[in-house]
């Protein structure tokens, strides 16, 4: 469908960037898991980019915790559930988008109803065991997924495109013993978030990737990016036995 001439209006300075393509993000679907730091950014900017349709998910409710980095959310919102805020405030700030609020844990048993029927899955979790559930959902439904993930002065994103690339798997197959609660601050989300919004755009309109199996690592107190190459692992129990063929789009 043809943007509107209030789109056109709304849209203005981004359709003058080069070889943009408001028509085919207004087609496209997303989901976003995790409506905290680095989703609720991510989900920001791509709600205001035009992102046709945004499904989040988010099982938890806002703790004062919360605030140092989650930019939806305010004081008063304390205890109040983080999915159907985000949907709130986002539909708020672009009301031409479609947004599917999903009060709901992400599990095994979920992943591939939450991510079917959409055409990218962004990765704002804060823990590697759901983002594995998420991997083997973008394997199995042959999705592009987004990870991303900070800790202290650390954030690092990547780019799996099933079957093509390796996957999250291959990189970091398993627990990580990660501390329950993870050292962050909020310009670190930032960020990795706008990097992850940028991937996404980027892929959506063009269905082209960055980089293959390609880790990127930002050290925030050093203000250095760095790029980090790997390889599909051939006893991968997601995609170790997958033939890489073309791209998806």
């Amino acid at each position: 469908m043809p943007i509107s001439r209030f789109e056109t209006e709304r849209y203005q300075r981004q359709l003058m960037v080069d070889g943009w393509d408001q028509e085919r993000l207004k087609r496209a679907r997303v989901l976003v898991a995790g409506a905290g730091g680095l989703g609720g950014l991510s989900a920001t900017y791509l709600a205001e980019a035009g992102v046709g349709y945004l499904r989040i998910c988010d099982s938890d409710k806002v703790e004062l915790s919360n605030l140092n980095r989650q930019i939806l959310y305010t004081a008063p919102d304390i205890g109040k559930p983080k999915a159907m805020l985000a949907a709130k405030r986002l539909y708020a700030q672009n009301p031409e988008i479609e947004i599917d609020a999903v009060q709901d844990t992400l599990t095994e048993t979920n992943a591939g109803e939450l991510a079917a029927g959409c055409d990218l899955i962004v990765d704002g979790l804060d823990n590697h065991a759901g983002r594995l559930v998420l991997n083997k959902a973008s394997f199995d439904l042959n999705i592009p997924y987004i990870y991303g993930a900070i800790n202290e002065w650390l954030g690092q994103l990547s780019f799996f495109n099933p079957p093509k690339t390796a996957c999250l798997a291959c990189l970091m197959p398993g627990d990580l013993n990660a501390p329950e609660r993870t050292p962050v601050f909020g310009a670190l989300a930032a960020v990795v978030g706008s990097l992850q919004a940028t991937m996404a755009l980027k892929y959506l309109m063009t269905g082209e990737i960055p980089d293959a199996n390609v880790l990127l690592i930002f050290r925030a107190d050093t203000m250095a990016f760095e790029k980090v190459t790997f390889e599909r692992r051939p006893g991968c129990e997601v995609c170790g036995k997958a033939a890489p063929s073309g791209t998806r789009r």
